[in-house]
């Protein structure tokens, strides 16, 4: 029985992650939990939970076995880069230690930060602006650098991610039911075909599942997941999508569109490290390695706006 510890189970990412891997019956699970953790699964045969956190390296020896996978989905949030730098190195140290398998790190797509390109593939050279970018490209640094011949790393960079329990699309879901018609309208005619680069929570988790059980030997490398292939990944066609399912009515007028140079103009203005309101996120690169999406974009967005309706409208 393959051994997998997972850091961040808690989180949005993780809750999916577990509700996939609670259904395998070949995996063991230990999951690495704060005080009031808010786990769907509980301690059994096939799951093992251990309290503490990245900076405690004591809790750390007790997660990771000889031969097991690492997941890490944590990111000290609110807290200063130098704190969440000490915690991957907590956590290289105690898995080079411990002579694990393999580390899966998710990361994030924006640590490719302002780049001139329309596309960004894993080779585009990165350009962080903000601290949150430049922690996240630390962080993978660290990861390379130090597991280096000691065991197989991969770094999956995500795009925005949406689904249940998510907080991606929700305020836009908000703003259409709540806020001023007009005010929609300016934001539809500004946005109207910008790039949205959002990835369905269950392709994400997907594509850590893949990982996990891939035969294949990988050291050191990079993978994109996004649902950027898919050219209805705009807001004004998400936009439209979340109106019809919410039953808004359509604008009295069509929205006209901003001029390309306009949209770009006002995005550098707002302070946005993407201005480029045509740029997409390649994932060419784990598709081409085997990995198949379980669920296309728009099934995404029904699941979603499924999942919203019930929670937001219903209740």
């Amino acid at each position: 029985m393959q051994v997998v510890s997972i850091i961040g189970a808690s989180s949005f990412i993780g809750t999916h992650l577990l509700e996939r891997l609670s259904l395998c019956s070949d995996l063991h699970l230990r999951l690495l939990v704060n005080r009031n953790p808010n786990l769907i699964l509980q301690e059994s045969d096939k799951v093992s939970i251990i309290r503490g956190n990245l900076l405690d390296t004591k809790t750390l020896n007790g997660l990771v076995k000889t031969g097991c996978i690492v997941i890490n989905l944590a990111y000290l949030s609110g807290r200063r880069p130098e704190e969440n730098f000490a915690a991957i190195n907590n956590l290289v140290e105690v898995c080079s230690r411990a002579k694990i398998r393999r580390l899966i790190h998710c990361s994030t797509a924006v640590v490719s930060g302002r780049v001139s390109a329309d596309r960004v593939t894993e080779n585009t050279p990165n350009k962080p602006v903000k601290e949150y970018e430049v922690t996240k490209q630390r962080i993978e640094k660290i990861i390379l650098e130090k597991s280096n011949g000691l065991f197989e790393t991969i770094i999956l960079r995500p795009t925005a991610v949406f689904g249940k329990g998510g907080s991606n699309l929700i305020k836009l879901a908000d703003d259409l039911l709540c806020e001023n018609r007009l005010v929609n309208y300016i934001k539809s005619c500004i946005y109207q075909f910008r790039r949205i680069n959002l990835v369905y929570i269950d392709n994400v988790v997907a594509a850590i599942e893949f990982f996990i059980k891939t035969d294949r030997t990988i050291i050191g490398e990079t993978f994109i997941i996004s649902d950027d292939e898919d050219p209805s990944n705009n807001y004004r066609y998400i936009e439209k999508y979340l109106m019809k399912r919410m039953g808004c009515k359509p604008y009295p007028v069509p929205p006209v569109s901003v001029p390309f140079l306009i949209l770009k103009s006002l995005l550098w203005l707002s302070g946005r490290t993407n201005d480029n309101p045509a740029l997409v996120y390649d994932c060419g690169k784990i598709l081409s390695s085997g990995f198949k999406k379980p669920v296309s974009f728009e099934e995404g967005l029904s699941h979603f706006s499924d999942w919203y309706i019930k929670t937001h409208l219903q209740s």
